[in-house]
């Protein structure tokens, strides 16, 4: 950071310099001190330093910067976990687990942002492994697939003129205990978690800066998680909030600030902490 402060320094000065005398021999050319050529060729030469200086930190800052920082202490996991998707009489074959079949029902669906409603046969009600519900609904000769999740869908059915929620529908026509299909639900969700593949403590967290609404906000970053479908997120934890947020690490566009200025990529800087060579 002082060194770009410094090259900048000397940019302006020298800039300003140069423009200086080259005003004096344009308004004095009968006489110039010979100096004053000594003093604009030198000006001349020190900005384009500094401009190569600019090009040179902008191409291996990172590196420099990586190279010459204290690392913080980071605890490395290797996650084997087991997934289990059984519950009580439920079970997954294939990601699947069927939780109703009977006699085809006709309803009509509401699809949000959709302005045509859906009209077909509920033929079967499952539950997948990505924790939502689907109803298979006969449209014709195809099957369509409408997902729902008990606690955020807005979807309206029909049927009979009766106007049912999800949570309705299963409870009143399909004639299923809620309770335990909801928490088979909250079950096969919780096997999400166990997705991570490494994890990387910081101990203690790491503050850093990240730009929120045009605010520099003040973040520490606990733990980073490396999934097995390769997808990689951060738990940091907003300190102005005291708030925890899971951050996939393609959404982070922005350079990470630390606490002495100095801004990072943050893909390199986990890159060079949470080394996975060794790990199989």
């Amino acid at each position: 950071m002082k060194i770009i402060i410094t090259i900048k320094l000397f940019f302006v000065v020298s800039i300003l310099v140069f423009i200086i005398t080259s005003l004096m021999g344009y308004f004095n050319k009968a006489f110039m001190p010979e100096f004053v050529s000594y003093l604009k060729l030198i000006s001349l030469i020190i900005i384009f330093f500094c401009l190569f200086g600019f090009i040179f930190l902008r191409l291996f800052h990172d590196k420099w910067l990586l190279k010459k920082m204290v690392k913080p202490k980071v605890i490395k996991t290797v996650q084997n976990n087991e997934k289990s998707y059984e519950y009580l009489n439920y079970r997954m074959n294939q990601g699947v687990a069927l939780i109703w079949e009977s006699d085809a029902i006709f309803a009509n669906f509401n699809l949000p942002g959709n302005s045509k409603n859906f009209s077909g046969y509920i033929k079967q009600l499952s539950l997948k492994e990505d924790g939502n519900f689907y109803l298979s609904v006969a449209n014709g000769h195809k099957i369509e697939q409408i997902a729902f999740n008990e606690l955020t869908s807005t979807i309206q059915i029909t049927i009979n003129a009766t106007h049912y929620s999800f949570k309705s529908l299963c409870n009143e026509v399909l004639k299923l205990e809620l309770n335990i299909i909801f928490k088979f639900a909250d079950h096969v969700r919780k096997q999400l978690s166990l997705n991570e593949k490494y994890i990387f403590t910081f101990d203690p967290p790491t503050k850093v800066f990240l730009p929120i609404n045009n605010n520099k906000e003040l973040f520490e970053i606990e733990k980073y998680y490396i999934f097995h479908n390769n997808d990689k997120a951060i738990l940091m934890k907003r300190v102005s909030k005291q708030k925890r947020i899971l951050a996939p690490i393609e959404n982070i566009k922005s350079k990470i600030e630390f606490e002495n200025g100095e801004k990072i990529d943050i893909k390199k800087w986990l890159d060079h902490l949470c080394d996975i060579i060794d790990i199989n």
